[in-house]
This record gives C-alpha cells, structure tokens and sequence, in this order.
C-alpha cells in the first residue's frame, strides 16, 4: 500500500449544496481546487485545498487521545459518498466546521505534543503496517501540519464554508 495523505476541500455554501446533490461535480469541481492548490502554491490560510500529507494518523491519535475536540476535524464529519480514496469522503457543514476551528486555534500544539504515541502512528482499518509511517510521529512535523490545519480550518469557518475531507 502506498502513503496515505489526508486532503482537505473548502467550499462556499452553494458549491456545498451543489456537492451534497451531485457528487460527480463535486469530485471534480474537488480535483480543480486541488490543482489551483498544487499550481499556486497556496499558504494553508489561503488556500481552498489543503493536505496534511502522510502525518494524518499520528495527528488524529493525538486530537482523540486528548479528547475535548467537539468534532473530528481529520476523520470525523457525514458520508459525502464513496470515492476512490481508502474511505468515503467526508464533509464538515459550516456550524461543525466553526467548531473544529474554536478547538484547533484556541489549542496550541504545546499542550497536545506529550499525548503524541509514537506506537500509533496510524488507525489499523485505512494503514495496516504502521512501520511504513513511522517517521510522521516527528513532533516538529505534526507541530506544523497541526498549525496548518488550524489556519485552513480557521479561514474556512471565518468564510463560513464547508469542508471535505479525504483520505487517498
């Protein structure tokens, strides 16, 4: 199996609507914002696609292990509809997403970094051999990944959009 990475889709609320109702569009319309990202090289404050890269795991272990996140801001949110990713994609609406961005940006990753478990690098069901990620539990990549997904998921409720969530 190759390296998972977790992606991230911001969209406005009628793009939201539109996707909940075609989900063909939205794969595509996901794909376009994913080359606009790729192309421009957006900050994650920016940008309206987004990837935490292979550090996914390690970083939600730490999110769940701490246990006060209202919502699950890598993994959590409604089936949007399958794709071809390892799991269906998956979407935060505007309220949730309001609350993923009030728990990342009110918690620094300070407070987060001793829940780190090397031992857990990633959740058996989408990785089965965690020795292939065994790099990504490095406390200066998950302190930036972290702050990135603060910052991405900060802009998107300031906009009051949405957010897809995809593991490929």
């Amino acid at each position: 199996m190759g390296m998972i990475h977790c992606e991230y889709a911001r969209l406005a609320a009628d793009d939201f609507d539109k996707a909940r109702t075609d989900l063909t569009w939205a794969l595509e319309h996901i794909d376009e914002l994913a080359g606009e990202w790729v192309q421009m090289d957006l900050p994650a404050k920016e940008a309206k696609y987004f990837s935490i890269g292979t550090v996914w795991g390690p970083l939600h272990t730490v999110l769940r292990v701490h246990g006060e996140m209202p919502v699950d801001p890598v993994q959590g949110g409604a089936e949007l509809g399958p794709a071809d990713g390892i799991v269906p994609v998956r979407y935060l609406g505007p309220e949730d997403v309001e609350k993923a961005a009030a728990f990342l940006v009110g918690t620094s990753f300070d407070a987060l970094a001793p829940l780190a478990d090397a031992a857990h690098v990633c959740d058996e069901e989408v990785c089965p051999d965690p020795a292939e990620h065994a790099g990504e539990t490095d406390a200066e990549r998950l302190a930036h990944a972290y702050g990135e997904l603060a910052a991405f998921y900060g802009a998107a409720a300031e906009a009051g959009d949405a957010v897809v969530l995809m593991l490929n």
